[in-house]
């Protein structure tokens, strides 16, 4: 309700020029306030507050100089995504522009807070349908990519707990047993050499990680041994 009086007295559209600014801390500053008002926000309200944003404008957010105005716009995406299954579905619109630019900030970031921001985007659209788990497999685990150039399996050997138990929190999403597609997924990330980067970390430091590291190798493991071509 709050954050409805809030839009309908134009306090969005303050948010919005003011995330225009030249100083970066006004920038910064304004797209926080635009993440926490895709806070738990209903879809209804995310859609308003998308139709002001635009998409163009979210991408330019991602795409910003300044490392702190890029997480910050991540965490809005995250926010975004949040909640409903049918929320992943703005990150496909528009021909996916918001999706590739996550990937595409997570593969050039070298600010370890950027990169858990848009692991975190994964994740959550890694929950959805088979359309949503199988546009991530092939953002984590691209064909062409080897295991040196692989954002995931640099994601899995960062000393950053916080970026690993993201990053096997999104191939747990991708490899639910349960799910129609969970076998040509596993074997995609087989063939990336990332089930294999992940069976080296079952004494990782971190519980919650080493923890779902066992998720992932009893998942991959009731799935098949190379059971599924691509």
């Amino acid at each position: 309700m709050q954050k409805s009086v809030f839009i309908e007295f134009g306090g969005l559209n303050l948010l919005i020029e003011l995330s225009k600014s030249m100083d970066s801390e006004v920038r910064v500053k304004a797209v926080k306030a635009l993440r926490n008002m895709m806070f738990h926000a209903d879809k209804k309200l995310k859609e308003e507050i998308l139709s002001d944003l635009t998409i163009p404008f979210i991408e330019c957010l991602i795409q910003d100089a300044e490392t702190f105005v890029q997480e910050q716009a991540l965490a809005m995406v995250r926010n975004l995504v949040d909640g409903s299954i049918s929320n992943i579905d703005f990150v496909f619109a528009e021909d996916s522009v918001m999706l590739n630019a996550v990937c595409k900030q997570l593969q050039n970031a070298e600010v370890v807070e950027v990169q858990i921001q848009g692991m975190c985007v994964l994740c959550n659209v890694a929950i959805g349908n088979e359309l949503h788990k199988d546009a991530v497999s092939h953002k984590v685990a691209p064909e062409a990519s080897s295991g040196n150039d692989s954002i995931t399996i640099k994601s899995l050997q960062s000393t950053d707990n916080r970026l690993r138990t993201a990053t096997i929190w999104t191939i747990i999403n991708l490899t639910l047993p349960s799910t129609p597609g969970a076998h040509r997924r596993v074997e995609r990330l087989r063939n990336a050499g990332i089930i294999a980067q992940i069976k080296t970390m079952v004494n990782d430091p971190c519980l919650d990680v080493k923890l779902r590291v066992r998720t992932v190798i009893e998942y991959s493991a009731t799935v098949g041994e190379g059971s599924v071509t691509l």
